[in-house]
C-alpha cells in the first residue's frame, strides 16, 4: 500500500472540499499546508546548487538545503538531523514521512496541491508510488469562479480549466487507475458516501463514515471556505452567473472536453466552432489580469480555511507584477535569474 497521497485538479475545483473530508479520516494524515511543490522544487534545487558547492560536504549541504527552503514546509517534513542514515533523496523522502506517521499513528499521508497535475514526472522521481486524486469540476463553473473570486479573465480561466484537466486525462493514461483516479466535484457534493468510499478503495483504507460528517464547528464559521454541508446549490449556479454569450465563449474553448467527461452543453452544436485560445491571445489576457491587479489593493482569498479579505502591499504588487511580466515574456533561465527566490534561497553554501 502506498503511504503517500496527492490531492490534485484546477484550484477552484473542490480540492479543499475533499481535503477536508480525507483529514476527518482516523488513519489519514492530510498536511494543513501543501508541501508538495516545497518538496519538488526545494530537491531540484541540487541540479542548480549542487556544482556551485562541491568542494563541501554532501551531508551538510543538504542539510543547509532543507533548512533554507522558503517557507520553511521541507524542514517542517524532511527528517534533516538524521540525514546520513539515509541512501537516497527518495529514502529520505520516503523515511520522513513514514516517521511522521508514526509520531501521528497514522498509516497514510496526505497533501493538496492544486495544479500539481503539471509536475506528476517531477514528483514521481522523487516519491514513485504516491498516488494522484485529481478532482474535476464542471469547467464553466469553475471558469465562472475563477472569474469573479480571483479577478481573471474568463477565457483565459476557461482554457486553464482545459489545459489542466487534459492533463489530468494524460497522467491517468501514462500511469493507470490504480495510481491516479479522477472525481467530479458535483459527485462529491450529491453523493459523498458513494465518493468517499471509491477514494478510500483508491487510497486501500477502510471508509470511514466521519469523512462525511461536515458538522464541525471551524466549518460553522460564517466565513468558512468549506461549508458543514454538502451545498449542492454551488452545482449550476454559473447558468445564472454567466450570460448566454460568456457560456458560449466558455464552451467554444472547452465543450469537447465537456463532453468527454460527461457534462452536457447548453450552446446549440451548431452555433459552436471549438476553438483554443492561441497563445498570443493567452499571454494578452494575462497580461491585462496583470496590470488590473497592479491597482488592486485587496482581495479574497482563504486562509485557515476561512475566506478573508487580504490587503496587498504596493511593494508587492509591483514585483508580483514585473514577475509575471517577465515569466509571459522571457525564457525559464531570465526568469529564475531574475526571481531566485522562487526557486532558490542563495546559491552559496556558508559552512
Amino acid at each position: 500500500m502506498s503511504k503517500t497521497f496527492f490531492i490534485a485538479g484546477v484550484q477552484r475545483s473542490g480540492t479543499t472540499l475533499l481535503s477536508v473530508m480525507l483529514s476527518k479520516h482516523p488513519d489519514v494524515f492530510m498536511e494543513q499546508k501543501a508541501t508538495g511543490f516545497r518538496i519538488i522544487t526545494g530537491f531540484k534545487n541540487l541540479y542548480e546548487l549542487w556544482p556551485h558547492n562541491l568542494q563541501h560536504d554532501k551531508v551538510s549541504f543538504l542539510k543547509w538545503l532543507i533548512k533554507n527552503d522558503i517557507q520553511g514546509r521541507l524542514a517542517e517534513l524532511i527528517d534533516y538531523e538524521n540525514l546520513s542514515k539515509y541512501k537516497s533523496v527518495r529514502e529520505l523522502i520516503n523515511g520522513s514521512i513514514e516517521k511522521k506517521l508514526s509520531g501521528k499513528d497514522k498509516i497514510i499521508w496526505g497533501d493538496k496541491v492544486p495544479n500539481m497535475q503539471h509536475f506528476i514526472n517531477d514528483l514521481l522521481l522523487l516519491i514513485p508510488d504516491a498516488k494522484i486524486i485529481h478532482i474535476v469540476r464542471d469547467g464553466r463553473a469553475n471558469a465562472s469562479s475563477m472569474s469573479s473570486r480571483s479577478y481573471r479573465n474568463l477565457e483565459l480561466s476557461a482554457q486553464q480549466w482545459l489545459d489542466g484537466n487534459m492533463y489530468g486525462l494524460v497522467n491517468q493514461e501514462f500511469l493507470s487507475e490504480d495510481q491516479y483516479k479522477i472525481i467530479h466535484y458535483e459527485n462529491l457534493l450529491k453523493q459523498p458516501e458513494l465518493e468517499a468510499k471509491a477514494v478510500c478503495d483508491f487510497l486501500d483504507i477502510p471508509f470511514a463514515h466521519e469523512m462525511i460528517d461536515l458538522a464541525d464547528k471551524q466549518l460553522e464559521k460564517e466565513k468558512s471556505y468549506v461549508k458543514s454541508y454538502f451545498d449542492t446549490s454551488k452545482i449550476n449556479k454559473w447558468q445564472s452567473d454567466l450570460s448566454k454569450n460568456q457560456i458560449a465563449k466558455v464552451e467554444r474553448i472547452q465543450g469537447l472536453l465537456l463532453q468527454k467527461l460527461g457534462y452536457e452543453l447548453i450552446t446549440p452544436l451548431d452555433e459552436l466552432d471549438f476553438k483554443q485560445l492561441s497563445l498570443r491571445r493567452q499571454i494578452w489576457y494575462n497580461q491585462k489580469d496583470n496590470i488590473r491587479q497592479l491597482f488592486r489593493s485587496e482581495q479574497t482569498g482563504m486562509t485557515n480555511k476561512e475566506m478573508v479579505t487580504l490587503r496587498i502591499p504596493f511593494k508587492k504588487r509591483v514585483y508580483t507584477f514585473f514577475r509575471f511580466l517577465i515569466q509571459d515574456l522571457f525564457s525559464r533561465a531570465i526568469f529564475k535569474s531574475l526571481f531566485p527566490k522562487f526557486f532558490y534561497t542563495t546559491k552559496y553554501y556558508k559552512k
